[in-house]
C-alpha cells in the first residue's frame, strides 16, 4: 500500500515507482465547482511536493485542468442565471396576459360572444376561393337565430361581424352564440369552413409555469392558440 501524507485535511499519497495508479480510486474531490477548487488547489501542491523528480509534472496539464474547472463553474454560473431569466420573462409574459382580462381573444371556435353595443366579431378561413359563403349563428338551444351569405369569397381569413340581431329583426341579448360557417362550390357541394371568433378573456391562469386564458366559452387556451387580443 502507498505511503501518505495530509494536505488540507486529505490523505495524499506520495509518489511510489512500485505502485500502480487505481483508474477505479473514488473522487474525493468534492461535487461543486468550489469544492473542487479548493480540493484541486491543495492537492496540487501536495504533488508537486512529492512529485517524482525523475518525472515531474508537466505544468500544462495542471493548468488545463484548472481551466477545466472554472469553466464548469462558470457554466453553472450562467445555468443558474439562465433559469432566473426564464421564471422572470415568464412571470412577465403572465402579467402581459392580465392586461387581456376583459378584453377579446381571437381564437379557432364554434362559438362567438355578443355584447349588444358592438356586436360580434369573426373570420371564416377559407381553404380556398366560394362562390358563396354561408355562416349561422345559433342559441344555446341550437336554433337558427341568424345566417348571413358572401359572394365570391377568395382563399383566407373572411371576417365579417354581426349585430345582434336575430331573424326577425329582434336585438338578442349579450352572451355566447354558436357560429359555423360552409363555403358553397360551384357544383353545389358544401364544404363546413373553420372559424376564427372573438371571445371575452374572463381569466389568466398559471398552470405550472404555463400561462394560459380562460374565455368565456368556458374553456381554457394556450397562449399558442390566442391569434390576437383584442
Amino acid at each position: 500500500m502507498a505511503s501518505t501524507t495530509t494536505v488540507a485535511g486529505q490523505q495524499v499519497p506520495l509518489y511510489d515507482p512500485t505502485v500502480k495508479p487505481d483508474p477505479q480510486a473514488k473522487n474525493t474531490l468534492g461535487s461543486t465547482p468550489e469544492e473542487i477548487r479548493a480540493s484541486f488547489i491543495s492537492l496540487l501542491v501536495a504533488s508537486m511536493q512529492n512529485q517524482d523528480p525523475l518525472n515531474p509534472t508537466d505544468s500544462k496539464d495542471m493548468t488545463a485542468q484548472l481551466a477545466q474547472i472554472q469553466s464548469l463553474e462558470s457554466t453553472e454560473q450562467m445555468n443558474t442565471k439562465l433559469d432566473t431569466l426564464v421564471k422572470t420573462i415568464g412571470a412577465g409574459q403572465g402579467y402581459g396576459l392580465m392586461a387581456a382580462i376583459g378584453r377579446y381573444a381571437k381564437v379557432a371556435s364554434s362559438s362567438v360572444s355578443l355584447d349588444p353595443n358592438v356586436g360580434a366579431a369573426a373570420a371564416v378561413v377559407a381553404d380556398r376561393g366560394y362562390p358563396s359563403v354561408e355562416v349561422t349563428m345559433t342559441d344555446a338551444n341550437g336554433k337558427v337565430v341568424a345566417t348571413n351569405s358572401f359572394s365570391n369569397v377568395p382563399a383566407g381569413d373572411m371576417e365579417f361581424s354581426w349585430g345582434g340581431v336575430d331573424l326577425s329583426g329582434n336585438k338578442l341579448p349579450a352572451g355566447l352564440y354558436g357560429i359555423s360557417a360552409v363555403g358553397i362550390a360551384a357544383n353545389g357541394t358544401r364544404v363546413p369552413l373553420a372559424v376564427n371568433s372573438l371571445l371575452k378573456v374572463d381569466a389568466v391562469l398559471n398552470d405550472s409555469g404555463d400561462w394560459k386564458v380562460k374565455l368565456d366559452d368556458g374553456k381554457t387556451y394556450a397562449q399558442t392558440d390566442l391569434k390576437g387580443i383584442y
